[in-house]
């Protein structure tokens, strides 16, 4: 099996020596079952005892009445030393987050590495019973960085020269990556018809699987339609009341599933700079998808390398590039009643500043935007982009 190098990889390993949970999340096919895969056979390799136990199989599942009920299935597999457990597809397990809470609290020997699909907080709450006994990882569809790396078997560095060198081949690989997006299958496959299929059946699974089954949408049609609707608004506010009466939800229940679409990372909602905070949460957010191949299949724009690149789909890539930058990051936009907008504004690490940045597909002229220089003068950035 092909293995696309991936950040999250490094940082599950760094991770091992550590008591806590390891918690892999992320949308369904991001590759966290490869990761955990690959990790195991590395760990085997240096004849490292290790389990795999998947949630999905029945033979597995019969191992998870209690605690110590699994505890003796490992103990009965490896013995009683040290040992790193892998467990996939927790959400299949009822009360998750309060299971391996009383079981990082047994204090056994064994290094627990768990994963589970983006709707696993929502059904499972098991972000707060784990409170101080996991870590997180986010497991998202690869990086334009990895995407580059693998494409180009190379170092990111030495990627980056290359593509600085060949601007036929940097175009090439940007409208590839803007066009069908990151998911690992996706990238993996070579044909275009192969990647629409790959991209119709992940997008088809979601909603059957995560937001059917697993969190019990009533009115599935609405929801749908919600994507739609989001798909041809990216980079724009969210118009809360516009949004409802279209698709003829409540304003409560429409909140809700934009919260849904957030936390199984199909959308992000990035707020506006103010430097109140409470203005901050009462003004409406912008919305951007996690996905730009699921965005133009959500477009009901089948993806292609021949599909001229809009605004939007350019502005949505690079709040992509951004939030790869620093996942934890919270990016801003800016808008004043004036009309005045900034896209994106992030701060930095060392001073705290704010940093706008403003994006234009094809700039006309190397000179600042007024948005920006009044951006600038009013906040006194020293950094802008």
């Amino acid at each position: 099996m092909t293995f696309i190098p991936r950040y999250i990889y490094t940082k599950l390993k760094n991770h091992l020596s550590e008591p806590e949970i390891s918690l892999i999340l992320g949308p369904r096919q991001s590759g966290k079952t490869t990761i955990m895969k690959k990790l195991q056979k590395e760990l085997q390799q240096q004849n490292k005892p290790t389990l795999f136990l998947n949630l999905d199989i029945n033979e597995d599942k019969q191992f998870f009445q209690t605690q110590h009920t699994l505890i003796s299935y490992i103990k009965n597999k490896i013995g009683n030393k040290s040992a790193i457990i892998f467990i996939d597809e927790i959400h299949r397990l009822t009360n998750a987050g309060l299971f391996f809470k009383g079981l990082y609290d047994l204090k056994t020997k064994y290094k627990f590495i768990i994963s589970g699909s983006g709707s696993l907080e929502l059904k499972a709450n098991i972000i707060e019973p784990m409170t101080g006994r996991k870590k997180i990882f986010y497991c998202l569809p690869i990086s334009f960085n990895e995407f580059i790396v693998y494409k180009l078997n190379t170092t990111q560095k030495k990627a980056k020269t290359l593509l600085n060198q060949n601007p036929l081949l940097a175009t090439r690989l940007i409208n590839e990556y803007i066009n069908y997006g990151g998911y690992p299958r996706v990238v993996l496959t070579q044909t275009h018809q192969n990647k629409i299929n790959i991209l119709t059946e992940i997008f088809k699974s979601y909603i059957e699987k995560d937001i059917l089954l697993l969190l019990n949408i009533q009115k599935n049609q609405a929801f749908r339609n919600l994507i739609k609707l989001l798909a041809t608004q990216t980079g724009n506010l969210i118009n809360y009341n516009e949004l409802s009466s279209t698709l003829g939800l409540n304003l409560k229940t429409l909140k809700k599933y934009l919260y849904l679409l957030e936390k199984t990372f199909i959308i992000s909602l990035i707020p506006p700079f103010f430097q109140n905070a409470r203005k901050e949460l009462t003004k409406s957010p912008k919305v951007y998808f996690l996905d730009l191949g699921l965005l133009h299949l959500a477009q009901s724009i089948l993806p292609s390398p021949q599909n001229q690149i809009t605004g939007d789909t350019f502005e949505n890539a690079c709040f992509l590039r951004l939030k790869e930058l620093d996942l934890f990051h919270q990016i801003h936009f800016w808008r004043t009643k004036s009309g005045a907008e900034v896209d994106f504004i992030i701060h930095s690490p060392k001073t705290g500043q704010p940093i706008p940045i403003e994006v234009k597909l094809n700039p006309k002229k190397n000179i600042l935007g007024k948005s920006l220089i009044s951006f600038i003068k009013k906040y006194q950035s020293k950094q802008s982009y």
